[in-house]
């Protein structure tokens, strides 16, 4: 099978900071992704934009088309990717919501018959009053060309449910294939044992939440350390706010792929402390219970699925709630950890796992098929596999 992936950001950029600076969940999907069609021996195409100069190139068995985007304007990549998708293309599969990306893939894809799959990770929810402007209005001229994928792709029906970009996509077009890890590197044995700190995992954005782990840990006078692997335009306020509050925080940067899973093995918990509903998912919260550590997560719709395979919730933006999720993780019996909890993640979302559904929903649009799904069964739980 042909597939041409379209993520707007470079999931492996090489040597432009920038382009480090935009790698978040998306771009971590659709590179594993297109890994492991192309391990499964498919011919696959990952189109992305970059900062620096166009350039093809093959990396583990997939063909990089990177294009040189003009800029960005409100986080979005200005970058005509559509006009790259090859002709002879069997299924596109594109990611939303990108204003100047998703509507012209799909639009493009329709104009060369190619059928297309809406990869659906997130809502955008600004925090700025000309972001929230901005998404208004995007709202009602991007989301009416999601009709024209053959699927759509969602990571939770609850949060779909509550993405006003979906609203004029029919439900029986939703496939729910959720974000996978990789077993093999993704484990809880080896390493050292866990430690005190708490870590956090992810791009330093608004939205994140950060500086509400900070507050809540703040509460404790005897604050634990706190690891930060991540990197993003919010650093340098975030190590301000932490020196301020006293919190013996830990900044990594972005860390290599290779070395997140001994860092969520010697964690004590991993926090996603999100605020906005723009957080969909959490892979870290996936890989850090594949590698045997709890989690403690903000209650928003799809990041509530999964935390409470393995961890606690906390009201969203609110350090007392956070502070007391914290607080009960230091008892030891409370959660499990370790293989225990570890088998719950692999045997549900596992890539292997999550590539077969996949390739299901790429069969069934390439055969024009279109069966009934229920997406009512289990509302709070319909995440899990």
């Amino acid at each position: 099978m042909r597939v041409t992936l379209v993520s707007p950001y470079d999931p492996a950029p090489k040597a432009y900071a920038d382009d480090r600076l935009h790698v978040g969940g998306v771009e971590r999907v659709f590179l594993d992704v297109s890994r492991q069609l192309a391990r499964r021996g498919h011919d696959v195409t990952l189109l992305c934009s970059t900062q620096g100069p166009s350039a093809d190139a093959e990396e583990g068995g997939v063909h990089v088309s990177r294009r040189h985007r003009a800029g960005t304007l409100l986080g979005a990549p200005i970058v005509r990717l559509a006009d790259s998708i090859p002709r002879d293309s069997e299924v596109v599969h594109v990611a939303a919501t990108y204003p100047f990306t998703t509507s012209a893939v799909l639009r493009r894809a329709h104009k060369l018959r190619i059928p297309s799959v809406l990869d659906f990770h997130f809502e955008p929810h600004p925090a700025s009053r000309l972001g929230r402007w901005a998404a208004a209005v995007y709202r009602g001229v991007g989301p009416p060309s999601y009709r024209l994928a053959d699927a759509t792709l969602v990571r939770s029906f609850s949060y779909a449910r509550s993405a006003a970009s979906l609203a004029s996509v029919p439900e029986t077009r939703w496939r729910l294939v959720p974000n996978g890890i990789d077993p093999i590197r993704f484990h809880p044995n080896g390493g050292p044992p866990p430690g005190d700190y708490i870590l956090f995992v992810g791009r330093l954005v608004p939205y994140k939440g950060l500086d509400v782990l900070l507050r809540a840990l703040a509460r404790r006078p005897d604050p634990p350390p706190l690891v930060i692997a991540g990197e993003g335009p919010s650093e340098h306020a975030l190590k301000a706010l932490a020196q301020r509050l006293g919190i013996p925080a830990t900044f990594l940067g972005r860390v290599p792929d290779d070395d997140l899973p001994a860092l969520y093995r010697g964690a004590r918990v991993t926090v996603l402390p999100s605020i906005a509903p723009q957080e969909a998912f959490g892979l870290c919260l996936l890989e850090s219970m594949a590698c045997g550590t709890p989690v403690v997560a903000s209650d928003l719709p799809g990041v509530d699925e999964v935390a409470l395979l393995g961890g606690l919730l906390a009201r969203p933006g609110d350090p007392a709630s956070l502070s007391d999720q914290l607080r009960r993780t230091d008892d030891p019996t409370l959660l499990a950890r370790g293989p225990e909890l570890a088998a719950r993640i692999h045997g549900a979302y596992a890539w292997s796992t999550v590539t077969d559904r996949l390739l299901k929903v790429y069969s069934e649009v390439l055969e024009a098929k279109s069966p009934e799904v229920n997406p009512n069964a289990n509302p709070r739980r319909d995440a899990v596999l």
